[in-house]
């Protein structure tokens, strides 16, 4: 797999790293955003740190060539801060190229791009820069991070890819496939060692996966395939175990990944959680439609009803469409209980029927009463009380003024 053939020695991480990170816009109401994740490699007695980033064509601007073709150009840059001293900086720049103008405006999050940065043992702060160089703008986002002593490198992040082509993706992870691999370099591992991956979320069981070995001029791969278009959307974590030739447990790493489902999954996996989540903005004749038509002929009636409600059908962008799923993502994300989706809980609805707030008032240590929540739409001329009666963090709508 062409996966494999990284220019890397070696990689190694003790901790659970957070899923795929946000990039804010600069600058207020640009479409310009991405998400990405960091992976921490051994090189000689430094550390690499390794940056994939994870964009969509709808963030950037196409431009139209004379032969036709759509072209977007982007830049990625990384800053390492030392105490607040600048230590390194990295670029990468890279185009995306689209023949037909749909094209420019899809939002599936496939075009990955890579810096890496190498760095001594120690506390850094690690600005990311995502440039849209047609549109002239910025998004970033930073974080910190403790790199460890190379020396004591047993097992690598892992990073995810696709299973036919291996295209590294960030750990934001849309279904477009039945499944996805999971890879880590591991470091001097004793003969007669085995490994498996176990994959688990906040409203999944734990499963078990068998991993294999793979040797290149890199060093030594253990990798394994795992399947998720029949998994729910949300937050799940990896982990692959090395053991003995006794099945004992001799080295283990964990990642954090999140599964954002897509409209290929929906209809083909969970039809029935895709009908609820209509349901709060469909007709009872549209639900109808839907749940009395075979698996064949639902992929037409999906388009015919996001056209009905398309705000500019003369282009080939649905707004509308776009904007509600990403605030069913957004709602998961934000509003999920180990019970419930994001979308099913009462601040989930609301935040899907009426997007962002203009205000929230939070109420977390109120004396003598549950926590509450008041969210205001100055511009829509109401407000809605939230209270978490139970203290498992499910705010329950109690008021609408």
């Amino acid at each position: 797999m062409k996966t494999f053939c990284l220019k890397i020695v070696l990689i190694l991480l003790m901790a659970n790293l957070p899923a795929a990170i946000e990039l804010i816009p600069q600058i207020e109401g640009s479409p310009l955003t991405g998400t990405f994740s960091y992976g921490i490699f051994r090189a000689d007695s430094l550390v690499e740190l390794r940056i994939t980033l994870q964009i969509s064509n709808n963030s950037l601007q196409f431009v139209r060539e004379a032969d036709k073709r759509y072209v977007a150009h982007y830049k990625i840059v990384g800053v390492a801060y030392k105490k607040d001293e600048l230590f390194t900086t990295a670029e990468y720049e890279d185009s995306i190229i689209v023949s037909d103008f749909s094209s420019t405006n899809s939002a599936e999050p496939k075009k990955a791009g890579q810096i890496s940065i190498l760095l001594p043992k120690g506390k850094f702060r690690i600005v990311v820069i995502l440039e849209d160089l047609n549109a002239s703008t910025k998004a970033s986002a930073s974080f910190k991070v403790k790199i460890p002593d190379p020396a004591k490198i047993r097992i690598s992040t892992p990073w995810f890819f696709t299973p036919h082509d291996s295209v590294l993706l960030t750990n934001k992870i849309p279904v477009l496939w039945d499944s996805i691999g999971v890879a880590a370099f591991v470091y001097d591992i004793p003969e007669g060692c085995t490994a498996y991956v176990s994959v688990v979320g906040i409203r999944a069981k734990a499963k078990t996966y068998p991993a294999h070995f793979r040797s290149d001029s890199n060093g030594t791969i253990v990798y394994a395939f795992f399947p998720i278009s029949s998994m729910d959307g949300g937050e799940y974590d990896a982990t692959i175990y090395l053991r003995n030739k006794r099945g004992g447990i001799i080295s283990k790493v964990k990642v954090a990944f999140t599964i954002v489902p897509t409209s290929f999954s929906m209809l083909r996996y969970h039809f029935k959680e895709l009908i609820r989540q209509l349901r709060l903005i469909a007709k009872e004749s549209e639900i109808d439609d839907f749940e009395n038509a075979d698996s064949s002929a639902r992929d037409s009636i999906w388009d015919a009803f996001w056209r009905q409600r398309d705000p500019t059908p003369s282009t080939e962008y649905n707004e509308y469409k776009e904007e509600f799923l990403k605030r069913i993502r957004y709602a998961d994300i934000h509003f999920g209980t180990p019970y419930k989706h994001g979308w099913e809980t009462d601040r989930g609805k609301v935040y899907i029927l009426y997007g962002k707030p203009d205000e929230i008032e939070r109420h977390p240590f109120e004396l003598g009463s549950p926590a509450y929540e008041i969210w205001y739409y100055y511009s829509q001329g109401v407000a809605f009380v939230f209270v978490d009666e139970d203290g498992d963090g499910d705010y329950k709508l109690k008021e609408t003024r």
